[in-house]
C-alpha cells in the first residue's frame, strides 16, 4: 500500500505568547506550544488575527494580549499528525485555548500560518 492515512493524536502543551512589537503593531497573536511530542522536544508557533475587526477597535485584542502574556503554568491542547508514527503537522485547538482563560473570544482566532519547529520562535529568530 502507497497512500496511508495520518493519524491524529491529542496532547496538552504549555504554551506562551511570543511578543513580537512589529507583529502586534499588524494585529497578529503569535502563541508557541512547546515540549515532548512523542519523545522528541517540539515547537508548535502559529500565528493568527481576529476574525473581526471590530475587536481591535473595541479592546478586545490588548486584553486578549494581556491574557496570553500571563500563560506560565497553562497548557493547551495540541492535536498532531503523525504519518508512520511520525509527528508532521499540528493544529492548537482554538476551543481549549478559550476554555484556559474562560474567554469566548478566544473563538474569534484564524490561522494565519504556522511552523512545527525542532527549536523555538527565540532560537530562530536570532540566527
Amino acid at each position: 500500500m502507497f497512500f496511508t492515512k495520518p493519524a491524529y493524536e491529542e496532547i496538552n502543551l504549555p504554551f506562551r505568547l511570543i511578543d513580537v512589537p512589529d507583529d502586534l503593531e499588524a494585529g497578529l497573536i503569535n502563541i508557541e506550544a512547546y515540549g515532548n511530542v512523542f519523545g522528541k522536544n517540539k515547537y508548535c508557533y502559529a500565528f493568527y488575527e481576529l476574525k473581526s475587526a471590530k475587536m481591535y477597535d473595541n479592546g478586545d485584542f490588548k486584553q486578549m494580549i494581556e491574557l496570553l502574556k500571563n500563560s506560565i503554568g497553562k497548557t493547551v491542547k495540541v492535536i498532531i499528525k503523525l504519518k508512520k508514527g511520525v509527528p508532521k503537522d499540528f493544529k492548537i485547538d482554538i476551543n481549549s485555548l478559550a476554555e484556559v482563560y474562560c474567554d469566548e473570544r478566544f473563538k474569534s482566532l484564524s490561522l494565519l500560518g504556522w511552523g512545527f519547529n525542532d527549536q523555538s520562535y527565540k532560537e530562530l529568530s536570532s540566527k
